[in-house]
C-alpha cells in the first residue's frame, strides 16, 4: 500500500462499488433491440431489499415488457458511487438522493422530468394535498421533476426509543419515560448503576451525531442550522450552544456509550440491550425489524425537553422529494408509467409499504392507512400540537430564489462544517461557540455576499427572503403570514 496515494486506492474502491452496482445489463436491457425493458432503481434501503424485489415482480406482472432492477447501495458508498456512475454515464433510470434540492440537482445536470412531457397530469397531482408542487422545490420552468414522498408530520427525526429489558433491569418504568433534561439525567444515573448496559447509544460520528443532536435541540429552537427568524445561521447562538453544552455533560457523565460511534454501531448496541436509550427517527421501524428486534422489545416516546418546557419544534419543511428520474435515462415513458404505478394511493406499492411498516407516505391518507400499532404511536407523538411546526419558505416570500444559487453555495463551503466542529468540540470539550465560529462565519458570508451579486444582477433577491421576524419557533409559519 503506497501511504501517499490515498485518493487512487478511494477511487479504485469506489469503482468497483460502481461495476458491482450497475451489473452487466445488455443495451437490449436498457430498451434496445430486446422486448423487455430494464430500469434501474438504486437507494440506500438495505431494509427494504426484500419489498423492492417484492415491488418489482408485481409490476412486471402487471406490465411484461418493463423489468424493475431496484438496488440498494450502504449510505456511506452510495455517496460516493451514485456522483461517479453520472461522471461515467452509467447512472440509474432513477435514484434516491435528499442530500441536495432542486437546484443543484439541475445545475450537476442529474435529473430529468417525471414525465416526458415536462408537466404532470391533474388527476397525478392531486394525489397530494394541496401546494405539494412549488416552483423551485420541485418544479422549475413549468416542468415537475420531483414528488414528495414521505410526509412531514409523523416522518422524521426527533423521536426516543426505550429498550424494555434495560429499563426493567434499572428499575425504571417504561411507561414513564424521561420527559426533562434532569428526567433524562436522573435515567442515566439508575441505568449506569444498576445494570451493565450504557444509557445513550449515541452515534457522535460525522453526520450521525443528528441522532441524538435533534433529540435535543428540536425542543429548544430550530433543527436546522440556520434560524429563519433572525435569517442567520445559528450553530453559536446561545440557544443551540446550551443544547450542545447538554450533550457535553452527557459525555462528561459517563452517560453517552463510549467511542467515536456510527449509527449501525449504535442501532446494534440498542437492539443488542447494551444501552437503554437510543434516538432516531419514523424509520427506525423497520430497521429494528430487519435486524430482529422486534417492537415487543421496546417502546416510542416524544424527545426530551429541557427543564422550563419547549421553546423549539421540529422543523415541517417541504423537503420529502426524495426520488428522481435520472437525466440519462434511455427509457423516460416505462419511467413516468413505473413512478405513477407507484404513487398510485390505493395500488400495490403503497399496500406492501404499509403492510411492511415501512413509514408514512405524503401520498396517502396515514390516518386511514396505518395498522401498525408502533407507527401509529409515533403519529400520535408527532401530531402533538407543537412537537413539529411549519417553518417558513424563503421561495414564497421571494419567487425568485427559484433562480438562486446563494444558499446552495453558502452550504457548499465546507459541506460537513457544522458536524465537524460538534464532533471537535464534544471531544476535546471545548464550547462549541468558539469552534462553531468559523463555519458560521464562512456560510454567513457566502449566502450575503452571494445574494448581493445576483440582486445586482437583476434578481429581486435579498436577505430580507430569509428573514421572518413575526416567526416564533413553536408555531406554524401559516399561508397568509406571508402576505403581512
Amino acid at each position: 500500500m503506497n501511504p501517499h496515494r490515498p485518493g487512487t486506492l478511494i477511487t479504485a474502491a469506489v469503482a468497483s462499488l460502481l461495476v458491482a452496482a450497475c451489473g452487466t445489463s445488455s443495451n437490449s436491457d436498457r430498451g434496445g433491440r430486446g422486448s423487455q425493458i430494464t430500469l434501474q432503481i438504486w437507494d440506500f434501503s438495505a431494509e427494504q431489499v426484500n419489498f423492492h424485489k417484492d415491488v418489482g415482480a408485481q409490476f412486471t406482472k402487471e406490465h411484461p415488457n418493463i423489468k424493475i432492477e431496484w438496488r440498494s447501495i450502504t449510505q456511506a458508498d452510495y455517496m460516493k458511487t451514485l456522483p461517479l456512475a453520472f461522471q461515467s454515464n452509467q447512472a440509474p433510470d432513477m435514484f434516491y438522493w435528499n442530500a441536495t434540492g432542486l437546484s443543484e440537482l439541475l445545475d450537476q445536470k442529474w435529473i430529468a422530468p417525471l414525465n416526458p412531457n415536462g408537466t404532470v397530469p391533474a388527476d397525478f397531482a392531486k394525489r397530494w394535498p394541496d401546494g405539494s408542487f412549488l416552483d423551485g422545490i420541485n418544479t422549475q420552468d413549468g416542468k415537475t421533476y420531483g414528488f414528495p414522498f414521505s410526509e412531514n408530520l409523523y416522518w422524521g427525526s426527533g423521536y426516543m426509543f426505550l429498550n424494555k429489558q434495560v429499563f426493567q433491569q434499572a428499575g425504571l418504568d417504561i411507561n414513564n419515560p424521561p420527559k426533562t433534561w434532569t428526567d433524562l439525567r436522573n435515567a442515566c444515573a439508575q441505568i449506569t448503576s444498576k445494570t451493565e448496559a450504557e444509557c445513550i447509544a449515541a452515534p457522535t460520528k460525522g453526520e450521525d451525531m443528528q441522532r441524538l443532536w435533534y433529540g435535543l435541540i428540536s425542543s429548544v429552537s430550530t433543527d436546522e442550522f440556520f434560524d429563519y427568524k433572525t435569517g442567520k445561521f445559528n450553530l453559536t447562538d446561545p440557544e443551540q450552544v446550551k443544547t450542545f453544552g447538554f450533550m457535553q455533560e452527557l459525555k462528561k457523565a459517563g452517560y453517552l456509550a463510549p467511542g467515536t460511534n456510527d449509527k449501525n454501531f449504535s442501532r446494534q448496541q440498542f437492539a443488542a440491550g447494551q444501552a437503554g436509550i437510543y434516538f432516531d427517527g419514523t424509520w427506525m421501524l423497520s430497521v429494528f425489524n430487519s435486524q430482529g428486534f422486534g417492537s415487543d422489545k421496546y417502546v416510542v416516546a416524544p424527545r426530551v425537553d429541557p427543564d422550563g418546557g419547549p421553546t423549539g419544534a421540529g422543523g415541517r419543511q417541504h423537503d420529502g422529494n426524495k426520488y428522481w428520474v435520472s437525466s440519462q435515462t434511455k427509457n423516460p415513458d416505462a419511467m413516468w408509467t413505473f413512478i405513477q404505478w407507484m404513487t398510485d394511493p390505493n395500488g400495490y406499492f403503497v399496500k406492501q409499504y404499509y403492510k411492511n411498516a415501512f413509514g408514512t407516505l405524503a401520498y396517502v391518507d396515514n390516518q386511514k392507512t396505518v395498522t401498525d400499532p408502533v407507527l401509529k404511536q409515533i403519529m400520535q407523538i408527532g401530531a402533538k400540537p407543537g412537537y413539529r411546526v411549519q417553518l417558513p419558505e424563503p421561495l414564497l416570500k421571494c419567487p425568485d430564489l427559484a433562480k438562486s444559487k446563494a444558499y446552495v453555495k453558502a452550504l457548499g463551503k465546507t459541506p460537513d462544517g457544522e458536524w465537524e466542529a460538534m464532533s471537535e468540540a464534544l471531544v476535546s470539550g471545548q464550547p462549541l461557540a468558539s469552534v462553531g465560529a468559523a463555519i458560521v462565519k464562512q456560510r454567513q458570508t457566502a449566502l450575503e455576499e452571494e445574494l448581493k451579486k445576483e440582486a445586482a444582477g437583476g434578481l429581486k433577491v435579498s436577505m430580507d427572503c430569509y428573514t421572518f421576524p413575526d416567526w416564533e419557533h413553536t408555531k406554524d409559519y401559516t399561508p397568509d403570514m406571508y402576505k403581512n
